[in-house]
């Protein structure tokens, strides 16, 4: 199967978007720290606004059934990494999200322009999507808890056209837990000490040149860019100096998407959705 390569503003587009609803167990998924309570009907509302942003952004969304096995199974952004006209289907670091990606993997193929499935075919390869940071011109990996360097040299190899470089994630769950992209060339970073540490390699690494959008906290640093929109958290989540910060430096449309429940189980924006650029596949 060919595939277009695009770099830039053009390989961050996306036509399709692939998300799952919300089991009745997602009360226990895992998290980091279990002080608060999700509240289940809330989060079952959130991400249905979520899905219909991401309509309104231009984007055809399939959305895959709950599963009550796996109270995890909301965050698809960890069992697939699309990049182009290739999907490589994870291996997920923590063993009880594995089962997760057989649905996924399905629901690639049926799609009307399917990209070219790729797996992980190294048994002690991990790789989390929400390690996975693709720019638009290189591919950032965190080697977290989740994703291991085999995972990252997995990366490397599904998608050998970008050039892949990784950075050590000791406390935070993923690397997009502390940086995600907000505009084309623009990054957003969290403000904690790993953050800051990230943001220096970043910029020592990297092999293109951005733009760093700092922010004091690592929640407001979790943002999605949708075709040129930016999802954000509203101030009352993030705080609303940060969200003061988003609206100023940030080039495309901000668009409030209250996300309270799912950063209770240490999920973010970006973890909800494997977004897809169907243009990209070709035939």
């Amino acid at each position: 199967m060919q595939g277009v390569v695009y770099s830039g503003v053009m390989a961050l587009r996306c036509t399709t978007a692939i998300v799952r609803s919300v089991p009745n167990v997602f009360v226990e998924a895992l998290r980091l720290d279990g002080s608060q309570a999700v509240v289940l009907e809330k989060a079952k509302k959130q991400l249905t606004h979520y899905i219909e942003t991401l309509e309104r952004c231009g984007v055809r969304v399939v959305t895959l059934p709950s599963d009550e096995r796996f109270p995890d199974c909301p965050f698809v952004e960890d069992v697939a990494v699309v990049i182009g006209a290739r999907a490589l289907v994870t291996r997920p670091g923590h063993p009880s999200r594995r089962e997760e990606v057989g649905v996924m993997r399905e629901a690639l193929k049926l799609l009307q322009k399917a990209p070219q499935i790729y797996e992980m075919e190294d048994p002690e390869a991990c790789v989390d999507g929400g390690d996975v940071l693709f720019t638009g011109r290189e591919i950032f990996v965190g080697q977290s808890k989740r994703t291991n360097e085999k995972g990252v040299q997995c990366l490397a190899k599904t998608f050998p056209e970008f050039s892949v470089t990784s950075f050590p994630v000791r406390d935070s769950l993923h690397l997009k837990s502390l940086a995600t992209m907000c505009g084309e060339d623009m990054i957003a970073v969290g403000g904690d000490q790993e953050a800051m540490e990230t943001l220096n390699r970043m910029k020592s690494q990297a092999k293109f040149k951005y733009e760093y959008v700092q922010l004091d906290n690592n929640a407001a640093a979790n943002v999605l860019l949708v075709n040129g929109n930016v999802f954000v958290k509203p101030g009352d989540e993030i705080g609303h100096n940060n969200y003061d910060i988003l609206k100023k430096r940030v080039k495309g449309r901000v668009i409030d998407v209250p996300f309270s429940e799912f950063y209770k189980v240490d999920g973010c924006l970006t973890c909800c959705s494997v977004l897809i650029n169907q243009e990209a596949v070709s035939g």
